[in-house]
C-alpha cells in the first residue's frame, strides 16, 4: 500500500530497481490483476512495471474521496512518487525520480493517463493507450448510456455482505464474457471473490461509472488549457470490440484522433482481441510498451 490523498492505494511491482518505469492503469471495473500477463511479459531488466488499484477498487482501501480528473492524476503523481521514484539503483548509486514514465491506460484510463501527460509532461516518456474510450479532442461526445443509471444506484444503500458475495463475482463473470475475446480471466476464483464481494468495491465502481460525463468534460477542458508533450503514443485498438460498420467507423475515427494528440503518435489494430486486450492479447500490450521505451 501507498499513501495517496485519497487514501491507501495497492500496488503491484516488478522489475529490476532503476529500470525504466511502465505504470499500469486499468479500465473500469477492473483491478491491477487485469495486467498479470503483460507484467510477466516485460518482467526483467528492461523495465520495472507498476499496476494498482485506484481509491476504493480492487485491493485498496475504502476511499471518501469521489472519482473525478483532479483524483485521479493525484493518484497517478502519488504512485509514481512513492512507488518508481524513490527506488534506488544500487549499481549506479542513482535515484530513478527524474525517470519519465511510460503509462498504459485502459479504457477510461486512457483519459487519465493522458491529462497526466498534459499537466505533468516531464514526468511522461510515452503513453499506450488500450482500447480507449472514444472520446478524442473535440469531438461531439456520446455520453455513458449506462452514466444516469449509476448515478440512481448512488442514491440507494449498498448491496448487504450477502448479496455482494454473489453479485460482484457475477459482474465481473459477464464483464469477462463480454468484454475478451477469448474469454481468458487473468485473476484467480479467490482474488475475484475477494476483491468483488465487497460491497465497498461495488460502490466505488459504480461512482466511477457516475461520474464518466464529467470526467470527459474535465478533460476536454484540460485539453484546452494544457498541450500533449511530443513524446511516442501508441494507441490499441482491438479489432474484435470494433462490432459493425457504422460502430466500428467511429472508434477507429475515434482512436486516429487521439493517434493525432503526438505527431509521434500511431493507431495499431490488434486482431484476436476484444476490449479486455491484456487479458487476450498481453503480447500486443507489452510489444507497444517495449516499442514506447525504444522511443520508435
Amino acid at each position: 500500500m501507498i499513501s495517496s490523498g485519497s487514501g491507501e492505494v495497492h500496488t503491484v511491482r516488478h522489475g529490476r530497481p532503476g529500470a525504466p518505469p511502465v505504470l499500469l492503469a486499468c479500465g473500469m471495473g477492473g483491478a491491477c490483476f487485469d495486467w498479470s500477463l503483460v507484467t510477466r511479459l516485460l518482467a526483467g531488466p528492461a523495465a520495472v512495471t507498476v499496476a494498482f488499484d485506484r481509491p476504493g477498487t480492487g485491493h485498496s482501501a475504502p476511499t471518501s474521496t469521489p472519482p473525478g480528473l483532479r483524483r485521479e492524476i493525484d493518484v497517478l503523481d502519488a504512485v509514481l512518487d512513492a512507488a518508481v521514484g524513490s527506488s534506488v539503483d544500487s549499481s549506479v548509486g542513482s535515484s530513478v525520480d527524474s525517470a519519465p514514465a511510460v503509462l498504459v491506460g485502459h479504457s477510461v484510463a486512457a483519459l487519465h493517463v493522458e491529462a497526466y501527460a498534459r499537466v505533468h509532461p516531464h514526468r511522461v516518456r510515452g503513453l499506450v493507450l488500450v482500447d480507449p474510450s472514444t472520446e478524442p479532442p473535440g469531438a461531439e461526445r456520446p455520453r455513458d448510456r449506462f452514466a444516469p443509471v449509476a448515478r440512481l444506484l448512488l442514491r440507494t444503500p449498498s448491496p448487504p455482505p450477502a448479496l455482494a458475495r454473489w453479485l460482484g463475482p457475477a459482474c465481473r463473470r459477464v464483464m469477462v464474457r463480454l468484454g475478451s475475446w477469448t474469454g481468458r480471466e487473468t485473476a484467480t476464483r479467490d482474488e475475484v471473490a475477494e476483491v468483488y464481494s465487497r460491497p465497498d468495491v461495488l460502490r466505488a465502481l459504480v461512482a466511477e461509472n457516475a461520474a464518466y460525463d464529467e470526467l470527459v468534460t474535465e478533460v476536454e477542458r484540460l485539453r484546452d488549457e494544457h498541450p500533449l508533450p511530443e513524446v511516442p503514443l501508441v494507441v490499441l485498438t482491438a479489432r474484435e470490440a470494433l462490432g459493425g460498420p457504422r460502430q466500428a467507423r467511429m472508434i477507429l475515427g475515434a482512436h486516429d484522433a487521439l493517434a493525432r494528440m503526438s505527431p509521434r503518435g500511431e493507431r495499431v489494430l490488434v486482431p484476436g482481441s476484444g476490449h479486455l486486450m491484456a487479458a487476450d492479447r498481453p503480447d500486443a500490450v507489452a510489444l507497444a510498451v517495449r516499442r514506447v521505451l525504444d522511443g520508435t
